[in-house]
């Protein structure tokens, strides 16, 4: 009981988009009050403000008489998400060239330790969800706390992108070889070269795509199955 006292809307919108993120709540996937209610033990207003959230971060549609589903990025949505990321990391990628510390480059070197070890590990889903948080924390180095929250949203929509669109069982992700070249070339200094291959990494993630959805709709009781008790 305590639990259910504990989890606001806030805490039920983070369960969702970590989901999302680490691509185990495929688009298309219908999201009932009812549901969600059952699965995360809260009341019907906290899974309605919940929504509300999810839906200011394009990560779930409200469609009229047919109520909350995961998004389904279209093939013309996908391409304007990465063109929109590449625009977005470089600018911020150049301000960071010019400010970044050693502390910054540890840090980073760090997260891509937590990337390996969760391959490792077979922890695929974490795994899937650090490389995602990589882009965010190379992002959040360069102080802009505007372009910072339009970019979390756009490395979300690319998760359900790659959900949707992925070649494989967990589609096309972020290599750590690509990201340790990219933090060796930010601690170089080497603006360009960083820029090249933050581009080059982000192309060839979206050239793997396919445009035609495979993924099956996932079951809530399994996907937030840890969630009342995390």
């Amino acid at each position: 009981m305590a639990n259910r006292a504990a989890l606001s809307e806030e805490d039920v919108c983070a369960r969702v988009r970590d989901s999302v993120l680490e691509q185990r709540l495929a688009p298309g996937t219908k999201l009932t009050e009812e549901s969600l209610c059952a699965v995360f033990g809260v009341g019907r207003t906290t899974v309605r403000r919940a929504f509300l959230l999810l839906k200011r971060d394009n990560i779930i549609e409200l469609q009229k008489n047919r109520g909350a589903m995961v998004a389904s990025p279209s093939p013309e949505e996908a391409r304007q998400v990465f063109e929109s990321r590449i625009l977005v990391e470089t600018g911020l990628l150049k301000t960071t060239i010019k400010t970044v510390t050693l502390i910054d480059i540890e840090q980073l070197r760090g997260h891509l330790l937590a990337e390996k070890a969760a391959l490792e590990n077979a922890d695929i889903a974490r795994w899937i969800r650090l490389t995602g948080e990589f882009h965010l924390l190379l992002a959040k180095l360069a102080g802009n706390k505007l372009l910072d929250a339009f970019l979390e949203q756009l490395v979300f929509q690319t998760s359900l992108i790659v959900a949707l669109y992925g070649p494989g069982s967990t589609g096309p992700n972020c290599s750590g070889d690509d990201h340790r070249q990219l933090v060796d070339a930010l601690s170089a200094g080497d603006h360009s070269h960083a820029n090249d291959l933050l581009v080059q990494h982000l192309h060839e993630i979206e050239a793997q795509l396919e445009f035609a959805p495979q993924q099956p709709f996932g079951d809530l009781q399994t996907i937030f199955g840890e969630a009342r008790t995390a």
